[in-house]
């Protein structure tokens, strides 16, 4: 029978199914809602318990929810967003959820904890995040009994105050608050007192958070060393003798001393710096992942796509005259750039190359998504059948397809050339480190990209070692399911990628490990270094360097004489002559050079502990604290250096021993300005203790209203039902 026919003959039974849907699709939010909270009995029937005896009804959520609908109508939301203060960012959130604007805070709050306003690490800032989706209602409630149980109570009066002086501010003089309230009142059934009872509950909700977090605990001598790091600074001049640079003047080591160099630090990741390991030797293999791959130039694309023509961009241009390029905001007047913001149309004639370019970027990118869907329908199509909450590894390896072959055909069909291969197993750094590769990224609801190296290894099979991706970034992938389409930082490149193997850290079965790496060959040049992975030349360099600190060592005191003897710079020849190496592309270069460090301070334990926040979580975490750690160290090296030369009147120039770096330092000369005087202090002492409490404020507020820590401050816990109430699902609900 013809569609249009059959749709004719059965046009009542269609629209009375259609009506059926609809009003599925209306109630279900609500009922769905109702499911996901604690079973409830009646209004007044117990759905939560907390600080032991006291009992959260269904009445009393329903309660919060109706006090939070006229907080939005009173603008509550905006109000909390648009203060300078973490606290009322973050209670926004959660009394306010919105998924756009929650991405936008949590780069923002990111943002500053990577310039050190906050010591709050961002996992701790996605974590936030993740916990607040939802349960609004309950988190004010608990927020609002702590508050009146704390003794902090705001009065309507004040309330009242308050949104006289905010609303106009919020509306740009467009509504007033007495006519804002009277009108929420209205529509609600309230009077105008209980309207300003709820602002005021959000009020005292503000404060309490305030006088919770605000610990003040800023000390006397906490400042004054403050002061002094901030106003203690050196300049040095030195030559460096790292021990790297001498490898080649000492013999090659033994398999034996290969052999206990590498069994001393089998175990340990590298970078690990400590007492007992200060140049951070480590030879045990971090988590590895092995990649499928698929990668098309878009300069490959751009070859088969015909360029724009004069009418698509005559088009373009007349059906978005209002839209940038074509309008752009200019100074009203040409000769004063701060005056009124007008609005100006450009010609046909400036914006056509522009638009030109844009509809074939448009065209371009478009085909390149077309190729990559396809490319993830052939190899991913059977996999989306799966239970993916049920299925293993071994299931999705089973209904993967093949990604050479799926390439190859794609090659075929769109006449473009598709890179594809399988990658051995990578570390973060081999994969960063690649051109191709490292440069991957895909975007999630946040403004900065999520990065190929940190999807890679979120995947589950690495366990607790897996990188930890937050709320609004991507969701974590599985194992042969392609992650992508993704894209480079400099738009030449799209792919898609799948993890294939994963292996947990480990220690390398012997001295003789090694593999070739398999990364993509676009074209780009690469070294020996960068294709293969030899443990045995890690360990020797590593060896050689360890032999290598005497020679360095000689070489420093020998530069020291000749310094002392005569003329620096002409010491340096010397120097260079005897022990530089030789650079065939650049004659002048030299090995041994006077290096100056200018406006150096001391880095407090406190500066060092909130880089490692910072950067918790990210890729070659532990490499920034590394390096971080050796920077510090050799700061204190040069003052307390300083502080000797001073105290025993020695002459410069001298030699200081790094251990950390294996490395000496012949010091040409030191210079320290301040500390600042007393009166200086004074006159800043104020500032720098409140900078330091809103820091200790700040980074207390995600802590105190992080969803978890208030239901545990009172130990919520979900109600118990009695055996009749858990079987009889159709009681009726109490009047």
């Amino acid at each position: 029978m013809h569609l249009v026919k059959w749709i004719r003959k059965n046009m009542g039974k269609l629209m009375a199914i259609f009506v059926i849907v609809i009003m599925i699709a209306f109630i279900m939010p609500s009922v769905l809602d109702q499911l996901a909270r604690p079973r409830s009995t009646g209004q007044n029937s117990s759905m939560w318990t907390y600080n032991g005896d006291k009992e959260i009804t269904f009445q009393d959520i329903q309660q919060a929810a109706n006090e939070l609908k006229i907080l939005n109508a009173l603008m509550a939301d905006r109000l909390l967003l648009a203060q300078q203060d973490i606290r009322s960012i973050l209670l926004g959130q959660l009394l306010f959820p919105e998924t756009e604007r929650a991405a936008m805070i949590s780069d923002e709050l990111k943002n500053i904890a990577m310039q050190n306003r906050m010591l709050i690490s961002p996992l701790k800032i996605d974590e936030f995040f993740r916990q607040s989706r939802g349960r609004s209602e309950l988190f004010y409630y608990l927020l609002k009994n702590e508050a009146l149980e704390s003794g902090v109570i705001v009065s309507p009066r004040t309330a009242g105050d308050v949104l006289k002086s905010i609303i106009p501010q919020l509306t740009n003089n467009q509504a007033d608050a007495a006519s804002l309230v009277n009108g929420i009142a209205s529509a609600n059934g309230m009077s105008e007192d209980q309207v300003l009872k709820v602002f005021a509950n959000l009020m005292s909700i503000m404060t309490y958070s305030r006088v919770a977090t605000e610990t003040e605990n800023v000390t006397e001598a906490q400042l004054k060393n403050m002061f002094a790091r901030a106003t203690t600074s050196m300049d040095v001049n030195f030559v460096q003798f790292p021990a790297q640079d001498f490898t080649d003047k000492v013999d090659e080591p033994t398999n034996a001393q290969l052999t206990g160099q590498f069994e001393q630090f089998k175990n340990v990741l590298p970078g690990r710096i400590s007492e007992e390991n200060p140049v951070g030797f480590g030879y045990k293999l971090p988590p590895r992942v092995a990649l499928d791959y698929m990668i098309i130039k878009l300069d490959d694309i751009k070859q088969n796509i015909p360029a724009p023509t004069s009418e698509e961009i005559e088009d373009y241009y007349r059906q978005n005259l209002e839209r940038p390029p074509i309008t752009t905001e200019v100074p009203k007047d040409p000769n004063d750039p701060n005056s009124e913001m007008v609005k100006k149309q450009k010609s046909f004639a400036e914006v056509a190359d522009s638009i030109k370019r844009m509809l074939e970027n448009r065209k371009i990118n478009a085909m390149a998504a077309k190729i990559l869907s396809e490319a993830i329908e052939k190899t991913d199509g059977t996999i989306q059948a799966l239970d993916f909450e049920k299925a293993d590894i071994e299931d999705f390896k089973a209904r993967a397809g093949d990604y050479t072959a799926v390439a190859q055909e794609i090659s075929k069909t769109y006449d473009v050339n598709v890179y594809s291969g399988r990658t051995s197993l990578l570390t973060e750094q081999d994969i960063q480190a690649d051109q191709t590769l490292g440069s991957l990224m895909i975007a999630g609801q946040s403004r900065m990209p999520t990065r190929l190296v940190k999807l890679a290894f979120s995947v589950p099979a690495l366990g607790d070692e897996a990188a930890k991706l937050g709320p609004f970034e991507p969701t974590t992938p599985r194992m042969f399911v392609s992650i992508g389409p993704l894209s480079d930082m400099g738009g030449g490149l799209t792919a898609i990628v799948r993890v294939v193997e994963a292996a947990k850290s480990q220690a390398p079965e012997s001295l003789d490990f090694s593999y070739e790496k398999n990364l993509p060959d676009l074209g780009n040049e690469k070294t020996d270094e960068d294709s293969k992975f030899v443990l045995k030349k890690i360990v020797a360099e590593d060896y050689k360097k360890l032999l290598a600190t005497e020679v360095a060592e000689k070489a420093a005191n020998e530069f020291l004489q000749l310094a002392k003897a005569g003329n620096w710079e002409a010491a340096l020849e010397k120097i260079n002559a005897q022990y530089g190496k030789k650079d065939a592309n650049d004659p002048n270069a030299k090995t041994f050079e006077t290096q100056p460090m200018n406006n150096i301070r001391r880095i407090s334990e406190m500066d060092l502990e909130m880089t490692r926040v910072r950067v918790q979580g990210m890729p070659a975490a532990d490499e920034i604290i590394s390096q971080s750690v050796l920077y510090c160290g050799l700061i204190d090296t040069f003052f307390d250096t300083y502080e000797k030369v001073q105290e025993n009147q020695q002459q410069l120039p001298l030699i200081i021993d790094f251990e950390p770096r294996l490395a000496y330092y012949v010091v040409q000369d030191m210079n320290v300005t301040g500390p600042g005087s007393l009166n200086e202090y004074e006159q800043i002492r104020q500032r720098l203790a409140l900078e330091q409490d809103f820091i200790d404020a700040q980074s207390a507020t995600i802590d105190f209203l992080m969803p978890d820590n208030i239901t545990g401050r009172v130990n919520l816990q979900e109600a118990q039902r009695s055996e009749s109430d858990a079987n009889d699902v159709n009681k009726p609900e109490e009047k």
